[in-house]
């Protein structure tokens, strides 16, 4: 018996070196007659995480998964943790699994534009059945071990001692099982399935579930060879797709624009346990009402009674909304409550872990050692936009004049609010002038000649209208207006570079996206500057009149580098 271990800190992804390295350890594992069983397991927190995004590529996974299929003694797999994406595919070669109860398996895939590959649209329809694995592969949802369990993508599951039980299993002489050798379970039914699937994803503008409908429908009428020829030539259809380089776009470009901004790169984030709000308008109370349902002590201040009185009143009725809704209990309501104190005296604000003051609120009043920002579009210094709800988007503006400090509060701020925080320059919102953009190219539209319905309609075939899954057919000529929008989202973009209220081109795609301005699958006003090329876009700027269509000096100089935004970006 021979234990094989993943080593690859800190999550195991399957890199093109690790990949390799395991390669080369199967190669001397088949040339051992003597070894009678395998395990794969592996080391720290996790099995594996998947591969990494940029190395994304199936042949070599895919080739190893036949051979780890294919061998003929027993290949058992010791899962743990994560086992995501690419990660899972490995597994799903091995003849058995085992997993510690708390594993966690997913295959995120189709939130790329891509699906599952190396086997995986094969394998799990032949092991869980067309339900759960359309389920799995279509939605991007997790799945825990115990359910893993329940529909036979896991063997057994185990509360501690994972290796000694993955040792144990191995020693019972179990024969090979290779997974393509497995028979459905009820092809009626799996077809039935399969079909249910075609007709809900109708009309999606995603490629991606289609094909993944077509690669499972496969698995339950071709060889497994035809399956597995048929999932590389979608899954490379795919990657070739607009809509997967809009997604994958949208990825990187959110996942580097919410990293803790880099004044604050390498140092701790405090925890906050108490919050100052000065100045009860609408966003303070918004922040109020979140920050005491993450249980934060919190006092809200402003001098005028009656608006104080307004804010309560205010924050007391989203408590009961959220009652009335099952969301809280009448008794976590109460204890929320009791975390918030009023007060007219801006000294009552004295102590506090982090002050936030109501745009345009007379700062002055505070003790100028407190920790403070201003809620809304600062000048300068830091400043803060507040969503509306916890999760939300809020854009922390940060000056030439900004503390570390106070950054890297307003960070743990939106952390410990879950909000999806973009570092920005000041003199935002950038959402805000994105949506102004937008709204002044609508009106050019209307004012040469187009019917705002139209406009509208045409927008909403983009995927820029009201959240929905199936979108309507684009109007005769509208994706000309579309252009049009886009190329003024483009230049004001390019024009908040300039002047500093965007620091990266990253930071602009990600606000479209999470403040649902843009769709994930169009990857954001930047990617479409460069998917359109800086050139072109400079020439689509020029045939059109008005402010907003102006050229920025930036898209000048990038043309004369030779660059595009994403360059801007460093990844």
């Amino acid at each position: 018996m021979v234990v094989l271990v993943l080593v690859q800190p800190p999550v195991n992804r399957l890199t093109v070196a690790l990949m390799a390295a395991l390669t080369r350890a199967w190669q001397e594992v088949a040339a051992d007659p003597t070894i009678t069983a395998v395990i794969l397991r592996g080391e720290g927190r996790c099995f594996s995480a998947g591969a990494a995004m940029a190395e994304a590529g199936q042949t070599a996974l895919g080739t190893l998964c036949r051979r780890i299929e294919e061998f003929p003694r027993p290949v058992f797999a010791a899962l743990h943790g994560q086992v995501l994406g690419a990660g899972l595919s490995l597994a799903m070669a091995a003849h058995y699994r085992i997993a510690h109860a708390a594993t966690v398996f997913d295959l995120p895939d189709v939130g790329l534009g891509l699906l599952p590959g190396a086997g995986a649209t094969q394998r799990l329809p032949r092991l869980v059945g067309a339900e759960a694995a359309l389920r799995l592969m279509l939605t991007g949802a997790a799945m825990t071990a115990p359910e893993a369990q329940a529909v036979g993508l896991v063997d057994r599951v185990v509360a501690e001692h994972l290796g000694e039980a993955a040792l144990a299993m191995a020693q019972e002489a179990l024969p090979p099982r290779p997974t393509a050798g497995v028979a459905l379970r009820d092809a009626a039914r799996f077809q039935a399935v399969v079909a249910a699937a075609r007709l809900a994803d109708r009309g999606n503008p995603l490629p991606a579930p289609a094909r993944i409908i077509d690669c499972v429908e496969a698995a339950g009428l071709l060889p497994f060879e035809m399956g597995l020829a048929l999932e590389a030539t979608a899954f490379e259809d795919l990657a070739a797709s607009a809509a997967s380089q809009g997604l994958r776009h949208a990825y990187l470009a959110e996942r580097r624009a919410l990293q803790v901004p880099v004044e604050a790169a390498g140092h701790p984030l405090p925890g906050l346990a108490s919050l100052g709000v000065l100045g009860a308008d609408d966003p303070a109370t918004d922040l109020v009402l979140q920050a005491i349902t993450a249980g934060l002590r919190v006092t809200l201040c402003d001098p005028d009674r009656a608006r104080l009185t307004d804010a309560l009143a205010r924050i007391a009725a989203g408590q009961d909304l959220a009652v009335a809704a099952g969301q809280i209990s009448e008794d976590t309501r109460d204890a929320d409550w009791a975390r918030l104190s009023s007060s007219l005296a801006p000294e009552s604000l004295s102590g506090l872990d982090l002050v936030l003051a109501g745009q345009g609120t007379d700062t002055t009043m505070l003790d100028p050692g407190l920790p403070n920002a201003v809620i809304g579009a600062a000048q300068s210094g830091a400043g803060l936009t507040v969503p509306e709800v916890r999760g939300g988007l809020a854009e922390l503006s940060i000056g030439a004049g900004s503390s570390i400090e106070v950054i890297l509060r307003l960070s743990a701020l939106g952390r410990q609010l879950d909000w999806r925080v973009v570092a920005v320059g000041p003199g935002g919102p950038v959402e805000l002038g994105l949506r102004l953009a937008l709204e002044a190219a609508e009106a050019h539209l209307t004012r040469v000649g187009h019917a705002p319905d139209t406009v509208a309609a045409s927008l909403a075939a983009y995927g820029m209208g009201p959240p929905a899954r199936h979108l309507p057919p684009m109007p005769r000529g509208g994706l000309v207006l579309v252009q049009t929008c886009l190329a003024a989202l483009a230049a004001e973009g390019a024009r908040m570079l300039g002047d500093g209220r965007a620091r990266r081109p990253c930071e602009i795609d990600a606000v479209a996206l999470l403040s649902g301005l843009m769709p994930r699958w169009q990857g954001g006003p930047m990617f479409y500057a460069d998917q359109r090329g800086p050139l072109v876009l400079r020439a689509d700027l020029q045939k059109l009149e008005g402010e907003v269509f102006a050229v920025a000096p930036l898209l000048d100089d990038l043309i004369a580098e030779g660059q595009k935004f994403a360059d801007l970006d460093g990844f």
